[in-house]
């Protein structure tokens, strides 16, 4: 498990993780520290696995992570000993097929041509969680404890870049996806003022892909610890590098836009059109919550 700085954090959210185990919801009084709120519970029966996602933000700070699983060991059985998770774009289907998820979150079309790499968050897909802050590790038990991070380019608007009515799937080594679920929230309608999920589409993010994009190649990891490639290195590989995305606290919100512009990939200079992130100065589309906390 990949524990950052950021979880020193978690100090402040020490109502929401005072024990270690799961609890039935209750609601609770007294100021939040967080404006808005979404869950997911990826759950596979087979293999006794459920895990909790929570996501709390503010308008102008990074969004906070919180997650815990158990059933993720490290039998072989199960495609371990770590697993990847991701946003993906679409909704878990009644039916619960977790292919119908599509693809990861990829809002300014990073795709799969590029590893993530932890140093570099604004060149990863945003959707791609353990790129950015590592992976689930197994273990003998199968209990993971609850940990934290924060993440600036998780984001809960614009909609084009919204976590919400989307989902959370948990990959085995092979990128099996072994448990999904829809990530909900009362400011979409897909969760109630209890939490409780409405099992209704959300009514913000309304735009869907209809099939998942083809990956340009084999992946390529460009990036690698904290210093930026010389860019005569990043005009060898097979494809453009993406836009770097705009940070939350920089750009609490933003609008999708592009740019055509001349860049040298595969060593040929060429005329591109990228989609970026354009700073915004419209207000936040929710009034979130805040005189009620929600404690799990």
């Amino acid at each position: 498990m990949l524990f950052t700085s950021a979880v020193l954090a978690l100090s402040t959210l020490s109502s929401v993780l005072a024990t270690s185990h799961f609890q039935t919801r209750h609601t609770t009084h007294g100021k939040r520290p967080t404006k808005y709120y979404a869950r997911a519970e990826p759950k596979n029966d087979k293999f006794d696995i459920h895990a909790i996602f929570e996501f709390f933000g503010e308008p102008d700070k990074p969004t906070f992570v919180v997650a815990q699983a158990t059933g993720l060991t490290t039998d072989p059985s199960l495609g371990g000993p770590s697993f990847a998770y991701h946003i993906h774009t679409n909704p878990v289907p009644p039916d619960g097929n977790c292919t119908k998820t599509l693809a990861h979150l990829d809002t300014l079309a990073v795709s799969e041509g590029w590893v993530c790499n932890p140093g570099f968050p604004q060149y990863c897909q945003n959707g791609d969680l353990s790129g950015k802050h590592g992976k689930l590790n197994g273990t003998t038990t199968g209990q993971i404890a609850r940990f934290g991070y924060s993440d600036e380019f998780v984001r809960f608007y614009p909609a084009s870049h919204s976590i919400l009515g989307r989902s959370i799937v948990i990959h085995s080594a092979n990128k099996t996806r072994i448990a999904c679920a829809n990530i909900t929230s009362n400011l979409d309608g897909t969760a109630d003022w209890s939490m409780e999920p409405t099992h209704k589409p959300s009514n913000y993010v309304k735009n869907y892909p209809t099939s998942a994009p083809v990956p340009p190649g084999p992946p390529v990891s460009a990036f690698n610890g904290t210093v930026m490639p010389d860019p005569a290195v990043l005009a060898a590989y097979p494809y453009p590098i993406p836009m770097a995305a705009l940070t939350i606290s920089e750009a609490p919100n933003v609008k999708l836009g592009n740019i055509t512009h001349s860049v040298k990939y595969n060593n040929t200079e060429k005329i591109i059109t990228q989609l970026q992130d354009v700073k915004s100065d419209e207000k936040p589309p929710f009034k979130g919550f805040w005189d009620a906390a929600w404690i799990f």
